[in-house]
This record gives structure tokens, C-alpha cells and sequence, in this order.
């Protein structure tokens, strides 16, 4: 698991086995974006665990890229909340959803990039199999609208 701010983290597959691993690093939401249902449920002791499937050899659409924002902000809002935000690797997709999600807040792309690269050396934030410009422009607009 790399935490990449106080309360957001990303990492690999969240398999019941890191279970006790997670809960001890006090998350409490666990956002799966892989391509395959969660293994995990509020109860193996989360507050909320949520799946929004998507591959990473694709781009993301835009109902997938806004609810991935979405469920985020919605665990990331809970007072107290250490929300853990993976796919198979923790290399591509988790990083590109909580780059999205930082650009969303207000932060510059660069910046968002070098906050989640400098926290998880192996993670590609805004991996261009995924995301491109149009990405940025609707996380930028959606985060302006909704948080």
C-alpha cells in the first residue's frame, strides 16, 4: 500500500488476505477500479467497499471516469475516511483514477502526477492507455461542479 495523502491510498488487489493489513493501516473505504468484483465487504470490517470495473488497455469512458470520481469523493468525504483506491497491480488504473480525482480537487496535473509517482515509484498516474486530455477537462469541470 502507498499512501499518497492523509486520507487516500492505492496499492494492489485488496484480496481478503490483506484484509488484517488494510484494516491495520486504518482504511476504512476500499475502492476496487480492476476488471474483476471486490473480494472484500464492509463485512470483513470497512465502513464501504465499492467496485467500478474498468480495464487498463482502454480508455475510460466517461459514465465510468465520473463515477470512479464520484465514489471516491463520496468515501473520501467521511469524516476520518483512509480510503484505499486499487486494481490488480496498483501500477495504472488506481493511480490514474486518484490522479483524476486530485486534478478534480483543484490540483495541477504535474502536481498530482509527481504527489502519487514520488509516494509509489512503480505507479503510472494518467497512464495515456487510459486518459487523455478530455480526461483532465472533465475531471477539472465535474470536481468544479460537485466538490
Amino acid at each position: 500500500m502507498n499512501r499518497i495523502t492523509q486520507c487516500l491510498s492505492i496499492g494492489p488487489f485488496a484480496s481478503a488476505e490483506r484484509a488484517p493489513q488494510l484494516l491495520a493501516a486504518g482504511v476504512t473505504h476500499v475502492l476496487n477500479v480492476s476488471d474483476g468484483p471486490s473480494h472484500l465487504s464492509p463485512a470483513d470490517g470497512f465502513a464501504d467497499v465499492a467496485w467500478v470495473s474498468m480495464r487498463d488497455d482502454r480508455r475510460l469512458t466517461r459514465e465510468t471516469t465520473v463515477w470512479a470520481l464520484d465514489a471516491v469523493h463520496a468515501f473520501a468525504a467521511v469524516p476520518g475516511a483512509h480510503v484505499y483506491v486499487h486494481c490488480v497491480l496498483g501500477m495504472v488504473r488506481s493511480p490514474t483514477i486518484l490522479w483524476l480525482y486530485l486534478i478534480a480537487l483543484g490540483v495541477p496535473p504535474k502536481d498530482a502526477r509527481t504527489w502519487i509517482e514520488s509516494r509509489a515509484p512503480r505507479a503510472s498516474a494518467g497512464s495515456a492507455r487510459m486518459v487523455d486530455r478530455e480526461h483532465v477537462l472533465l475531471a477539472q469541470m465535474h470536481g468544479l461542479m460537485h466538490y
